[in-house]
């Protein structure tokens, strides 16, 4: 058995798969998946409640450090002070990849709303950034091969 290591994993934001752009300077990324468990329990059941799956869920976080001169970073942080409102409001692609080569890319993708963003200072002088984003209709695995 071969352990995957988090190195090489970036994270891709864009209007569409082939239309992304690498969010750079981000140190780690998570994907939360969760399902509800819906109870069916009814009368004249066993002493055990029973329980079937329900809706899907997929959030991810992500934290590095901010760099002035990003495109990317600078559309991310333009959902929440640009005056007309956020950009993204339908969503943008979000690509997750735990393995980014020149021959192959995979991890995870799906349609997602940026839900959160955070910008702080270290006292090194290092200035962060972290945010969250939600997925509609879940994710799925991706593969460039």
């Amino acid at each position: 058995m071969s352990i995957d290591h988090g190195w090489n994993g970036h994270i891709e934001i864009g209007s569409s798969v082939k239309q992304t752009s690498e969010l750079p300077q981000i140190t780690e990324w998570t994907l939360d998946m969760t399902m509800d468990a819906l109870e069916h329990t009814n009368f004249g059941s066993t002493y055990d409640r029973q329980f079937q799956s329900g809706m899907r869920n997929a959030v991810a976080s992500f934290s590095g450090y901010s760099e002035d001169s990003d495109n990317t970073q600078d559309y991310l942080l333009d959902n929440f002070t640009a005056s007309t409102g956020p950009r993204a409001t339908t969503g943008m692609h979000v690509i997750l990849l735990t393995n980014n080569t020149t021959a192959v890319k995979a991890g995870y993708k799906g349609n997602a709303v940026l839900t959160g963003l955070t910008r702080g200072a270290t006292p090194d002088g290092l200035q962060t950034f972290s945010g969250t984003f939600q997925f509609a209709n879940g994710v799925t695995t991706y593969s460039s091969a």
